[in-house]
């Protein structure tokens, strides 16, 4: 009775092995190529647009510079007590929007920039120096309270998913 080389064994356990590896490599990526995110217009609730104080009513950034939004807090300067927290809502920008907001906030050190939705300002970022990092931070209303505040990033966060992706579908 013949006993299997070591080579032979040990090659198909790595042969088995190679094969899982690869599977393991490129199925993710069929999988991601194959479910590119497909935009519904439906659930584009909202389109943010971002306003220079004292400029032309035309928006210096719209919906297709921002890639996504966060949700944060920071500290309300408005009064001493340390646990009173403002939400403030971070857009992180494309590379030619970042590029173009860098421009922006060095022209305008000490102008504001306004965050408007559905033609209402929701959010003030005051500009104190030019953003070299694409990530615009902008406070909320001081008396918003916690639900709607979450209630905006989430819709925020869905639409810009949706726009990204419709603007990735014309594009090609």
């Amino acid at each position: 009775m013949q006993q299997p080389s070591k080579l032979g064994s040990s090659h198909s356990y790595f042969g088995k092995r190679m094969r899982i590896s690869f599977l393991l490599c490129i199925l993710p990526l069929l999988f991601l190529s194959s479910c590119r995110k497909r935009h519904d217009p439906e659930k584009i609730t909202m389109r943010p647009r971002i306003f220079l104080e004292g400029a032309a009513p035309v928006p210096v950034f719209d919906e297709y510079d921002l890639m996504q939004v966060q949700l944060g807090t920071v500290d309300n300067i408005m009064t001493e007590n340390p646990n009173d927290r403002m939400f403030a809502l971070w857009f992180s920008f494309d590379r030619r929007g970042a590029m173009d907001l860098q421009k922006e906030t060095v022209r305008n050190v000490g102008k504001r920039l306004h965050l408007v939705i559905g033609g209402e300002i929701v959010g003030v970022h005051p500009i104190e120096g030019g953003v070299t990092n694409g990530i615009l931070p902008f406070v909320l209303s001081a008396n918003m309270p916690q639900e709607n505040a979450v209630f905006l990033f989430n819709e925020l966060n869905t639409s810009l998913m949706h726009i990204r992706a419709e603007f990735l579908a014309k594009k090609g």
